[in-house]
Protein backbone atom coordinates (compact mmCIF):
# COMPACT_ATOMS: atom_id res chain seq x y z
CA UNK A 1 0.00 0.00 0.00
CA UNK A 2 3.17 2.44 0.73
CA UNK A 3 4.28 1.84 -2.58
CA UNK A 4 1.04 2.50 -4.36
CA UNK A 5 0.78 5.64 -2.56
CA UNK A 6 3.87 6.56 -3.94
CA UNK A 7 3.34 5.67 -6.78
CA UNK A 8 -0.04 7.66 -7.37
CA UNK A 9 1.70 10.48 -5.79
CA UNK A 10 4.59 10.56 -8.63
CA UNK A 11 2.16 10.04 -11.09
CA UNK A 12 0.07 13.04 -10.09
CA UNK A 13 3.09 14.96 -9.78
CA UNK A 14 3.85 14.03 -13.39
CA UNK A 15 0.28 15.36 -14.93
CA UNK A 16 0.93 18.27 -12.61
CA UNK A 17 4.07 19.32 -14.86
CA UNK A 18 2.90 18.63 -18.42
CA UNK A 19 0.00 20.81 -17.19
CA UNK A 20 1.99 23.64 -16.12
CA UNK A 21 3.75 22.80 -19.25
CA UNK A 22 0.98 23.36 -21.87
CA UNK A 23 0.15 26.32 -20.08
CA UNK A 24 3.73 27.91 -20.40
CA UNK A 25 3.60 27.08 -24.47
CA UNK A 26 0.52 29.17 -24.82
CA UNK A 27 2.20 32.29 -23.16
CA UNK A 28 3.28 33.99 -26.39
CA UNK A 29 -0.18 33.37 -27.59
CA UNK A 30 -1.79 35.29 -24.32
CA UNK A 31 0.81 38.03 -24.55
CA UNK A 32 -0.28 39.18 -28.27
CA UNK A 33 -3.85 39.22 -27.28
CA UNK A 34 -2.76 40.82 -23.90
CA UNK A 35 -0.83 43.50 -25.53
CA UNK A 36 -3.79 44.42 -27.89
CA UNK A 37 -5.95 44.69 -24.89
CA UNK A 38 -3.81 46.30 -22.12
CA UNK A 39 -1.69 48.23 -24.99
CA UNK A 40 1.27 48.57 -22.58
CA UNK A 41 3.48 45.74 -22.19
CA UNK A 42 4.13 45.78 -18.68
CA UNK A 43 0.32 45.48 -18.27
CA UNK A 44 -0.25 42.78 -20.21
CA UNK A 45 2.72 40.80 -19.20
CA UNK A 46 0.71 41.45 -16.02
CA UNK A 47 -2.64 40.29 -17.46
CA UNK A 48 -0.84 36.87 -18.83
CA UNK A 49 0.40 36.27 -15.23
CA UNK A 50 -2.72 36.50 -13.52
CA UNK A 51 -4.31 33.93 -15.87
CA UNK A 52 -1.74 31.66 -15.66
CA UNK A 53 -2.02 31.97 -12.10
CA UNK A 54 -5.47 31.19 -12.74
CA UNK A 55 -5.37 28.52 -14.93
CA UNK A 56 -2.66 26.15 -13.16
CA UNK A 57 -5.12 26.69 -9.27
CA UNK A 58 -7.61 24.61 -11.59
CA UNK A 59 -7.30 20.66 -11.51
CA UNK A 60 -4.44 19.41 -13.83
CA UNK A 61 -6.61 16.50 -15.02
CA UNK A 62 -9.67 18.45 -16.64
CA UNK A 63 -9.88 17.23 -19.92
CA UNK A 64 -10.07 19.49 -23.16
CA UNK A 65 -11.26 17.55 -26.64
CA UNK A 66 -8.77 19.60 -28.41
CA UNK A 67 -5.74 21.23 -28.44
CA UNK A 68 -7.98 23.91 -29.61
CA UNK A 69 -10.53 23.49 -26.69
CA UNK A 70 -7.93 23.90 -24.06
CA UNK A 71 -6.32 27.61 -26.01
CA UNK A 72 -9.84 28.74 -26.26
CA UNK A 73 -10.10 27.98 -22.29
CA UNK A 74 -6.95 29.51 -21.89
CA UNK A 75 -7.86 32.81 -23.79
CA UNK A 76 -11.86 32.89 -21.93
CA UNK A 77 -9.99 33.13 -18.65
CA UNK A 78 -7.95 36.06 -20.24
CA UNK A 79 -10.82 38.22 -21.18
CA UNK A 80 -11.84 37.63 -18.14
CA UNK A 81 -9.11 39.15 -16.18
CA UNK A 82 -9.02 41.53 -18.59
CA UNK A 83 -12.80 42.31 -18.05
CA UNK A 84 -11.81 42.42 -14.00
CA UNK A 85 -9.57 44.71 -14.37
CA UNK A 86 -11.09 47.13 -16.47
CA UNK A 87 -14.08 47.06 -14.26
CA UNK A 88 -12.11 47.78 -11.30
CA UNK A 89 -10.77 51.04 -12.90
CA UNK A 90 -13.36 52.36 -14.26
CA UNK A 91 -14.90 52.29 -10.42
CA UNK A 92 -11.86 53.53 -8.93
CA UNK A 93 -11.55 57.22 -8.20
CA UNK A 94 -7.91 57.41 -9.62
CA UNK A 95 -8.16 57.05 -13.17
CA UNK A 96 -5.25 55.34 -15.29
CA UNK A 97 -2.96 57.64 -17.38
CA UNK A 98 -4.37 57.83 -20.62
CA UNK A 99 -2.36 55.69 -23.02
CA UNK A 100 -0.24 57.43 -25.38
CA UNK A 101 1.98 55.47 -27.39
CA UNK A 102 6.03 57.34 -28.72
CA UNK A 103 8.10 54.79 -30.17
CA UNK A 104 7.82 51.59 -32.44
CA UNK A 105 10.89 50.11 -31.21
CA UNK A 106 8.58 47.54 -28.38
CA UNK A 107 9.29 44.39 -29.57
CA UNK A 108 5.82 43.68 -29.04
CA UNK A 109 4.22 46.02 -31.03
CA UNK A 110 0.66 44.96 -32.36
CA UNK A 111 1.05 45.13 -36.31
CA UNK A 112 -2.55 44.10 -37.08
CA UNK A 113 -5.18 44.96 -40.34
CA UNK A 114 -8.28 47.06 -40.85
CA UNK A 115 -9.22 46.18 -44.12
CA UNK A 116 -12.66 43.57 -44.26
CA UNK A 117 -11.44 42.32 -47.58
CA UNK A 118 -8.13 40.66 -46.65
CA UNK A 119 -7.00 38.33 -43.98
CA UNK A 120 -5.87 39.54 -40.81
CA UNK A 121 -2.27 39.69 -41.32
CA UNK A 122 -2.77 41.38 -45.28
CA UNK A 123 -4.70 43.72 -44.81
CA UNK A 124 -1.57 46.20 -44.35
CA UNK A 125 -0.22 47.29 -47.12
CA UNK A 126 2.03 49.85 -45.93
CA UNK A 127 2.78 48.57 -42.26
CA UNK A 128 1.27 51.56 -40.35
CA UNK A 129 2.93 52.84 -37.49
CA UNK A 130 3.00 50.51 -34.92
CA UNK A 131 2.25 53.71 -32.20
CA UNK A 132 -0.15 55.01 -34.48
CA UNK A 133 -2.09 51.35 -34.31
CA UNK A 134 -1.91 51.21 -30.36
CA UNK A 135 -2.72 54.93 -30.02
CA UNK A 136 -6.04 54.24 -32.37
CA UNK A 137 -6.42 50.92 -30.41
CA UNK A 138 -6.34 52.72 -27.16
CA UNK A 139 -9.62 54.80 -28.21
CA UNK A 140 -11.73 51.39 -28.48
CA UNK A 141 -14.63 50.43 -25.77
CA UNK A 142 -12.97 47.80 -23.92
CA UNK A 143 -15.64 45.46 -25.05
CA UNK A 144 -15.00 46.53 -28.29
CA UNK A 145 -11.19 46.30 -28.37
CA UNK A 146 -11.58 42.71 -27.56
CA UNK A 147 -13.48 41.52 -30.09
CA UNK A 148 -11.40 43.35 -32.47
CA UNK A 149 -8.02 42.28 -30.95
CA UNK A 150 -9.13 38.42 -31.07
CA UNK A 151 -10.12 38.99 -34.34
CA UNK A 152 -7.38 41.04 -35.96
CA UNK A 153 -4.73 39.86 -34.02
CA UNK A 154 -5.60 36.01 -32.66
CA UNK A 155 -6.80 35.75 -36.13
CA UNK A 156 -10.10 33.99 -34.62
CA UNK A 157 -13.31 33.23 -36.32
CA UNK A 158 -16.48 35.06 -35.34
CA UNK A 159 -17.38 31.35 -33.64
CA UNK A 160 -14.48 31.40 -31.63
CA UNK A 161 -14.91 34.86 -30.86
CA UNK A 162 -17.96 33.97 -29.66
CA UNK A 163 -17.35 31.44 -27.63
CA UNK A 164 -14.71 32.91 -25.68
CA UNK A 165 -16.28 36.17 -24.74
CA UNK A 166 -19.42 34.34 -24.04
CA UNK A 167 -21.25 37.08 -26.58
CA UNK A 168 -24.01 36.01 -29.39
CA UNK A 169 -22.31 35.91 -33.16
CA UNK A 170 -24.62 38.68 -33.68
CA UNK A 171 -23.08 40.90 -31.07
CA UNK A 172 -19.22 40.17 -31.99
CA UNK A 173 -19.98 41.06 -35.78
CA UNK A 174 -21.43 43.99 -34.31
CA UNK A 175 -18.83 44.82 -32.00
CA UNK A 176 -16.33 43.81 -35.00
CA UNK A 177 -17.39 45.96 -37.30
CA UNK A 178 -17.38 49.75 -34.94
CA UNK A 179 -13.95 48.51 -34.27
CA UNK A 180 -13.02 48.43 -37.57
CA UNK A 181 -14.87 51.77 -38.37
CA UNK A 182 -13.01 53.60 -35.33
CA UNK A 183 -9.40 52.36 -35.96
CA UNK A 184 -9.95 53.37 -39.77
CA UNK A 185 -11.31 56.88 -38.72
CA UNK A 186 -8.30 56.83 -36.41
CA UNK A 187 -5.63 55.87 -38.57
CA UNK A 188 -6.82 57.41 -41.70
CA UNK A 189 -5.04 60.89 -41.09
CA UNK A 190 -1.75 59.34 -39.95
CA UNK A 191 1.15 61.19 -41.35
CA UNK A 192 4.14 59.06 -41.59
CA UNK A 193 6.16 61.63 -42.20
CA UNK A 194 5.60 62.43 -38.59
CA UNK A 195 7.87 59.34 -37.26
CA UNK A 196 10.53 59.70 -39.68
CA UNK A 197 10.76 63.63 -39.21
CA UNK A 198 11.49 62.71 -35.11
CA UNK A 199 13.61 59.89 -35.87
CA UNK A 200 15.89 61.75 -38.03
CA UNK A 201 16.00 64.64 -35.19
CA UNK A 202 16.62 61.65 -32.48
CA UNK A 203 19.92 60.68 -35.01
CA UNK A 204 21.18 64.06 -35.31
CA UNK A 205 21.81 64.40 -31.39
CA UNK A 206 23.39 61.21 -31.07
CA UNK A 207 27.07 61.31 -30.56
Amino acid sequence: MRWAGIEIGTERQRRRRSFESRIAGQIPVLMRAARGFALQTADAEDLVHDTCVKALATDPDREFDSDAGFEAWLRRILVNTYRDRYRREKRSPIRPTEYHATSDNDQNVIEMAVNAELTPLQSVENRVSSSAIDNALAVLPPEVRVVTVLFLISGLSYREIAEVTDCPIGTVMSRLSRGRRLLRSQLEDWDPGQRSTSDDAAQEVKP
